[in-house]
């Protein structure tokens, strides 16, 4: 089958979505199909395969005229010129996470699945106005609309009213592979969080645990040279490593030498990329399965959303409140209990094996419609 992938944002980049986006078009040219990835003239100058660790890579088509992020009109127009692309190619599927592009292909009668990770609350007016007043998503031609989590289907059925039989719930995943260590019962652990340094991600909140916490070591994964050198600036640094965001093909390097992993997310107000909207309620972010696959023992909020997928004391250790020293003498008391640590470790190992690409691409592409 002939997929056109339509993503408008940069390939390669660090940005998780990104990464989801490769690593699924890989996973959907396993099964047999050819891939185009249709995205806007950016990205980082480097190879696609090299950068996102890739031995499938689809036919990337940039669209010349697009050589910043659409914003604006040119989000309309690259939307428009990505689906003229695609239909001039002879393409028998689309896939695309973007609400508009998915208007104009309904508009142009072409079958197509739509990846949905949030409401319509960081939309544009027109779109807004588009998806909850014609009924889109329920439109024969929208073969399949994919819902990251519960919590986005439940919004979808709810708010914009669409059949639930045309949703499938497909979470994020991980191509890592790890052997599974059990914990090492030594002096000093090394404690990492990897991701955005938006501060309603926990960059800031690792940063305070560092200073209480002198017997880790502590590492922040994320941004570039110049956002870490103004991180170091408004954050009393004295005890943690910071270092430049880690191309995807390298990261699993980076992730065997940590002991514990941090996702210490805002319960209220946690910011997609960019800085803007509220996806606390809905997301199901990458690199909660990256951890999963390394068999780390991960420490994270108790949000709601993230329980779709890990269990506390089970899967993970959950805490309500972001508290520093709450969070360093939970380290303190666990690192007493390895039995309790290789438990719920082994268990999120073997919990991350059904999360793989593969496994996504194929409830992705598995309906009886087209």
């Amino acid at each position: 089958m002939r997929i056109a992938y339509l993503f408008n944002s940069s390939i390669p980049s660090g940005n998780p979505g990104s990464i989801q986006v490769a690593k699924t078009c890989e996973a959907i040219i396993r099964l047999s199909n050819k891939v185009k990835l249709i995205v806007p003239n950016t990205g980082q100058k480097v190879s696609i395969s090299n950068f996102y660790g890739l031995k499938f890579s689809p036919d990337i088509v940039r669209v010349k005229f697009f050589k910043k992020f659409p914003l604006g009109i040119n989000y309309y127009l690259f939307s428009l010129f990505s689906v003229i692309y695609g239909i001039n190619s002879k393409t028998d599927l689309f896939i695309t996470r973007n609400f508009f592009t998915l208007f104009l292909l309904v508009f142009f009668n072409q079958k197509a699945i739509i990846e949905i990770h949030h409401d319509l609350s960081i939309e544009s007016r027109i779109v807004k106005f588009l998806f909850k007043n014609f009924n889109i998503l329920n439109k024969k031609k929208v073969v399949k609309v994919i819902a990251i989590t519960e919590s986005v289907k439940k919004y979808l059925t709810n708010d914009l009213k669409v059949n639930s039989k045309k949703i499938d719930i497909v979470p994020s995943a991980s191509s890592l592979n790890f052997k599974f260590k059990k914990f090492s019962n030594k002096t000093r652990h090394n404690i990492g969080y990897f991701g955005s340094l938006d501060e309603s991600k926990g960059s800031q909140f690792v940063a305070k645990m560092s200073l209480l916490d002198k017997k880790n070591n502590y590492f922040i994964f994320g941004g570039t040279k110049n956002d870490l050198k103004n991180f170091r600036i408004k954050n009393n640094c004295k005890n943690i490593n910071l270092k430049e965001s880690v191309p995807y093909g390298k990261i699993k390097y980076y992730l065997s030498k940590m002991d514990i992993l941090l996702m210490p997310s805002n319960k209220k107000l946690l910011r997609s990329l960019g800085g803007v909207g509220n996806i606390a309620k809905y997301t199901s972010p990458l690199k909660l399965f990256d951890y999963m696959s390394s068999g780390k023992l991960i420490i994270m909020t108790n949000l709601k959303v993230f329980k779709e997928i890990v269990k506390d004391n089970k899967d993970c250790i959950m805490l309500d409140k972001l508290i520093a020293i709450n969070w360093v003498k939970k380290i303190d008391n666990i690192k007493k209990n390895t039995k309790k640590i290789n438990f719920i470790k082994k268990n999120v190992y073997l919990k991350s094996k059904k999360y793989t690409y593969l496994n996504r691409a194929k409830k992705i592409l598995n309906f009886d419609s087209f």
